[in-house]
Parts: structure tokens; sequence; C-alpha cells
């Protein structure tokens, strides 16, 4: 426990939850101002923001995150980082005027509403992605508390705009605060880095970019495919099912299937840059893993136990009876969601050792079975066809992700 505390775990994990904390309190607070069509809007909108954001940010905050964290190579942290910057300004530049173009000719979505929105609603594709390369170097260089000060920042700056901004002018308010939170906070990460990083950009520029290329490229492949595989239920309801109402309660369901997730990613945050330190040695690298891993697949047991007991009550009283037709979509989902969670630490494993192709083919692997099961559970089940399917989805991850780990620790070359 003393070597965990050390690390930063618990610093940042305590971070996580009361970012989640706060985060689920304005969502609370905006699924009560807005009405549940808004919510549906919201979370399709968020979908594509998304899959829009990895394809524009083209893996280099993961590649940021592998070459920073690797020993030998920390004399030039802010070279590489400095060209991240100016790679990933240009591709999310070149992206996000795509979607504008893509949106007036109305294939994102059909919804007026929704069309209106994409504007400010997708922007985050280049302010989000500015900010995750200044968050995956200070992960990078294992500076968690500043790390986890910076994600506590995010989330609680964003949340008290997104309050603020929702009750004076609703949804529109809700996109307005979120753009405003991300400038403000591009701006704190760039003046509190300013001792920690030196900016210059006289670089090869060809050199940077296929150092860079190198582990962005399946980074980026296998996070498009994987968080394909995540929203492909919210990707096929928006153009199968008109019931926007319906699809709210779904989406809302999904929103607080969100406490899942606290712990599996802060294990897999506070891990990624040991386990690239530990690569030498297999058997440093397999006692990191199995100490965490163990206790991963005992809190997600634990958390999935007390979502499905508690969280209907606490529902229904919360909103008057507004979302209680959520909770049946909830109980299945969070039983879909926990099964996929338990790989989080697996996934950070082949990160750290390299192999990140291996994480591209897990994603593959689920979205391949998620496009067989999902369009034929929705088009005769409807809604709850698409929460049955998580199960399914999780099953074939956490298959397919115990693989292709094996397969990384086989192949990796070992000092020791």
């Amino acid at each position: 426990m003393k070597k965990i505390q050390k690390k930063g775990f618990f610093h940042l994990l305590s971070a996580n939850i009361l970012i989640q904390i706060f985060a689920f309190a304005s969502q609370l607070f905006v699924a009560g101002i807005l009405s549940p069509d808004d919510i549906g809007r919201i979370k399709v909108i968020q979908t594509y923001l998304s899959l829009f954001s990895i394809i524009a940010g083209m893996g280099f905050s993961s590649s940021t995150l592998k070459i920073c964290s690797e020993e030998g190579k920390h004399a030039e942290n802010s070279m590489y980082l400095n060209a991240s910057l100016i790679f990933s300004i240009i591709s999310t530049t070149v992206v996000y005027l795509v979607i504008l173009i893509i949106n007036s000719l109305g294939i994102i979505s059909s919804d007026k509403l929704i069309k209106l929105l994409i504007p400010i609603g997708l922007f985050p594709v280049i302010s989000s992605n500015i900010f995750s390369l200044y968050i995956s170097y200070f992960q990078a260089i294992k500076q968690v508390r500043l790390f986890s000060n910076l994600t506590v920042f995010n989330k609680v700056i964003s949340i008290i705009a997104i309050i603020i901004f929702s009750s004076f002018w609703g949804i529109k308010g809700y996109y307005i605060a979120y753009n405003i939170s991300f400038v403000f906070l591009i701006v704190l990460a760039v003046i509190i880095s300013k001792d920690k990083i030196r900016y210059h950009f006289k670089f090869d520029i060809k050199k940077m970019f296929n150092e860079h290329w190198k582990y962005a490229k399946m980074s980026m492949l296998s996070y498009i495919i994987s968080e394909t595989s995540a929203y492909i239920d919210i990707i096929l309801i928006s153009f199968l099912i008109s019931d926007m109402k319906e699809i709210g309660y779904y989406g809302f369901a999904l929103t607080i299937t969100t406490v899942l997730r606290i712990f599996p990613s802060t294990v897999q945050q506070i891990t990624i840059p040991y386990f690239s330190s530990f690569m030498r040695s297999k058997n440093s690298f397999l006692k990191v893993f199995n100490r965490y891993n163990y206790l991963l697949y005992v809190v997600v047991l634990a958390t999935f136990l007390l979502l499905i007991i508690f969280a209907p009550s606490a529902i229904h009283l919360l909103f008057n009876g507004k979302y209680d037709p959520s909770v049946k979509y909830l109980i299945i989902m969070s039983l879909g969601w926990s099964i996929r969670n338990v790989n989080h630490l697996q996934g950070g494993a082949i990160f750290g050792l390299g192999k990140i192709k291996y994480n591209a083919l897990i994603s593959f692997s689920t979205l391949l079975g998620n496009i067989i099961v999902y369009p034929f559970a929705i088009y005769y089940f409807g809604l709850m066809g698409a929460a049955y399917a998580s199960i399914s989805g999780g099953a074939v991850t956490w298959l397919a992700s115990r693989y292709y780990f094996k397969k990384a620790i086989q192949e990796t070359k070992w000092e020791a």
C-alpha cells in the first residue's frame, strides 16, 4: 500500500472520484433542467465528438505518453511535446473544417437542432486534443499530482460553467460553456508548465513525425476501433430509432454507467508509465501487473453490485420518476460495462510493452462482434436489445484481451 501511495495512486484516485462526483452532480442538474429529448441529443453529439476527436488527434497524445515515459529520453521530452503540439494543431483544424462541410450536407444527423449545434458541439476536437497532450506529458513524466490536479480543474471548471450557462440558455448554453472551459484550461496548462517545458520549434520535422507516428498510427487505429465499438449503439440508434425521448432515457442510463469506469481508468493511468519502465524484466513486469489486476477485479465487482442495488431508488428520488424508464437499461448495461472494464489493465500493459497493434486487434475483435450483434438486436428488440448487446460486447473484449495480452508477453524480448 505504501508503494502504491508513493506512486500517487490514491491522489489520482481521489481526484478521479472528485471529478466524477462533480460530473454526476452536473449531469443530474442538467438532466433536471433539460428535457429527455435534449439529453438524447447531447449523447449523440458526444458520441460524434469522441470519434472525431480520435481521428483529429491522430494518436499524438498516446505517442507523447509512450515516448516521454521511456527511460533515456527525458532530456528530449520538451522537444517531443513541441512536435506533437504542432502536428495536433494542424490535424485537428483540418478535421474540424471537414466536419463543418459534411454537417452542412446533413450527413451527420437529420435532426435540425443537432445540425445547428454541431459547429460548437464538435469544436473541442481542437481544444480537447491540445489539452490532452499536456495531460499525457505530465502523466508520462510521472507528475501524478500535477496531472490529477489539472484533470480536476478541467472537470470542475467545465461543470460550473455548464450548470450556469445551461440554466440560462439550455442546450446551447451547455456547449458554449464546454468550449469556454477547454480554452481556459489550455491557457492554465501553458502557465503551469512554463518551468517544466521549454518551448522551441526548431527541430527535424520529418524525424519527429516518424518517431511519433511509429506509435501514434496504431494507437489512433486502436482508439478509433475501440470508441466505435463502444459507441456503436448510439451511432446505430441515432439512425434506427426516431424516438428522441427514449434515446434520452437510454443515454441517461449510459451516463450513469460511467461510475463503473472510475477505478479501472485510474489504474490504467497510473500504471502505463511504470509498465514502460519495467519492460526489461519479465518478473518485475508481471509482478506489477498481477498486483494491480487483482485489485481491479475486486473493485469492479464491488462497484457493479453497489450500483445495481442503490442506483434505481436514487434515480427515482432525485428526479421524482422523470428518469425511471432509464433503470431497465441501466441494470443490463452495468453488467456489460463491468465485463468490459476488467480489461483496462491488460490494455495498459500491452501499451507499455509497445505492442500497440494488439490493442488495435482487441478493439477490432470487439467492433466486429458488435457490428454483428447490435444491428440485429436494435432492429428486432429496439433499445432493450442494444442494452443486452453490451453484455456480448464485453465478453468478446474480455476474451480477445486475454489472448493478445498473453501473446504480447510471449513476443517481448526480456533482458531478465
